[in-house]
Protein backbone atom coordinates (compact mmCIF):
# COMPACT_ATOMS: atom_id res chain seq x y z
CA UNK A 1 0.00 0.00 0.00
CA UNK A 2 1.07 3.31 -1.55
CA UNK A 3 -0.14 6.85 0.09
CA UNK A 4 0.71 9.65 -1.50
CA UNK A 5 -1.15 13.34 -0.27
CA UNK A 6 -1.69 16.53 -2.05
CA UNK A 7 -2.77 19.79 -0.67
CA UNK A 8 -6.43 18.67 -0.04
CA UNK A 9 -6.40 15.22 -1.48
CA UNK A 10 -4.81 11.57 -0.50
CA UNK A 11 -4.29 8.93 -2.92
CA UNK A 12 -4.01 5.02 -1.74
CA UNK A 13 -2.26 2.61 -4.09
CA UNK A 14 -3.12 -0.80 -3.51
CA UNK A 15 -1.97 -4.36 -5.18
CA UNK A 16 -2.22 -7.90 -4.91
CA UNK A 17 -4.23 -9.70 -2.78
CA UNK A 18 -6.00 -7.60 0.19
CA UNK A 19 -6.98 -10.00 2.87
CA UNK A 20 -7.80 -9.80 6.47
CA UNK A 21 -4.42 -8.70 7.57
CA UNK A 22 -4.19 -5.76 4.80
CA UNK A 23 -7.54 -4.99 5.63
CA UNK A 24 -7.07 -3.85 8.78
CA UNK A 25 -3.92 -2.38 7.32
CA UNK A 26 -6.33 -0.13 5.42
CA UNK A 27 -8.48 0.26 8.11
CA UNK A 28 -5.99 2.13 9.84
CA UNK A 29 -4.48 3.90 7.07
CA UNK A 30 -7.72 5.39 6.46
CA UNK A 31 -8.24 6.87 9.75
CA UNK A 32 -4.67 8.43 9.76
CA UNK A 33 -5.61 10.28 6.61
CA UNK A 34 -9.11 10.59 8.07
CA UNK A 35 -6.97 12.37 11.70
CA UNK A 36 -4.91 14.49 9.44
CA UNK A 37 -7.77 16.02 7.47
CA UNK A 38 -7.86 14.33 4.12
CA UNK A 39 -11.39 13.67 3.51
CA UNK A 40 -11.16 12.93 0.00
CA UNK A 41 -9.61 10.06 -1.01
CA UNK A 42 -8.51 8.49 -4.42
CA UNK A 43 -8.17 4.54 -4.03
CA UNK A 44 -6.26 3.56 -7.12
CA UNK A 45 -7.21 -0.21 -7.00
CA UNK A 46 -5.30 -1.43 -10.45
CA UNK A 47 -3.24 -3.98 -9.65
CA UNK A 48 -5.77 -5.79 -7.08
CA UNK A 49 -5.73 -9.13 -7.95
CA UNK A 50 -8.80 -9.87 -4.83
CA UNK A 51 -9.95 -8.17 -2.11
CA UNK A 52 -11.82 -9.74 0.78
CA UNK A 53 -15.19 -8.91 2.18
CA UNK A 54 -14.04 -7.63 5.67
CA UNK A 55 -11.91 -4.87 3.11
CA UNK A 56 -14.97 -4.28 1.51
CA UNK A 57 -16.35 -3.37 4.33
CA UNK A 58 -13.91 -0.81 5.19
CA UNK A 59 -13.97 1.03 2.39
CA UNK A 60 -17.83 1.45 1.97
CA UNK A 61 -17.63 2.27 6.09
CA UNK A 62 -15.14 4.89 5.71
CA UNK A 63 -17.27 6.28 2.64
CA UNK A 64 -19.55 6.54 4.75
CA UNK A 65 -17.95 8.06 7.70
CA UNK A 66 -16.72 11.31 5.83
CA UNK A 67 -19.84 11.03 2.80
CA UNK A 68 -20.26 14.88 4.81
CA UNK A 69 -17.20 16.29 4.11
CA UNK A 70 -15.32 14.39 0.72
CA UNK A 71 -15.79 10.90 -0.74
CA UNK A 72 -13.59 8.53 -1.42
CA UNK A 73 -13.15 7.39 -5.52
CA UNK A 74 -11.92 4.26 -7.23
CA UNK A 75 -9.61 3.10 -9.53
CA UNK A 76 -10.44 -0.02 -10.78
CA UNK A 77 -9.36 -1.83 -14.36
CA UNK A 78 -9.51 -5.78 -13.46
CA UNK A 79 -12.72 -7.33 -14.48
CA UNK A 80 -12.91 -10.18 -11.92
CA UNK A 81 -12.58 -6.99 -9.09
CA UNK A 82 -15.06 -4.91 -11.35
CA UNK A 83 -17.64 -7.75 -11.49
CA UNK A 84 -17.24 -8.08 -7.51
CA UNK A 85 -18.28 -4.38 -7.51
CA UNK A 86 -21.02 -5.18 -10.05
CA UNK A 87 -22.49 -8.22 -8.20
CA UNK A 88 -22.32 -6.73 -4.49
CA UNK A 89 -24.06 -3.47 -5.87
CA UNK A 90 -21.12 -1.62 -4.78
CA UNK A 91 -21.18 0.07 -8.03
CA UNK A 92 -23.63 1.46 -6.89
CA UNK A 93 -22.10 3.19 -4.12
CA UNK A 94 -18.99 4.06 -5.28
CA UNK A 95 -17.78 5.91 -8.42
CA UNK A 96 -15.11 3.84 -10.52
CA UNK A 97 -13.04 4.77 -12.93
CA UNK A 98 -10.37 3.14 -15.09
CA UNK A 99 -7.59 5.69 -14.41
CA UNK A 100 -6.00 7.40 -11.67
CA UNK A 101 -6.64 10.69 -13.63
CA UNK A 102 -10.06 10.78 -13.93
CA UNK A 103 -10.30 9.70 -10.55
CA UNK A 104 -8.78 12.90 -9.52
CA UNK A 105 -10.17 15.20 -11.80
CA UNK A 106 -13.78 14.40 -10.67
CA UNK A 107 -12.74 15.73 -7.37
CA UNK A 108 -12.63 19.01 -9.05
Amino acid sequence: MKIKKDENLAIITLDGRIDQEMSEDLENALQKLIDEGYSNICMDMTDVKHICSSALGVIVAFKRKIKNEGDIKLVITNENLLKLFQTTMLDKVFEIFESQRECLSAFD
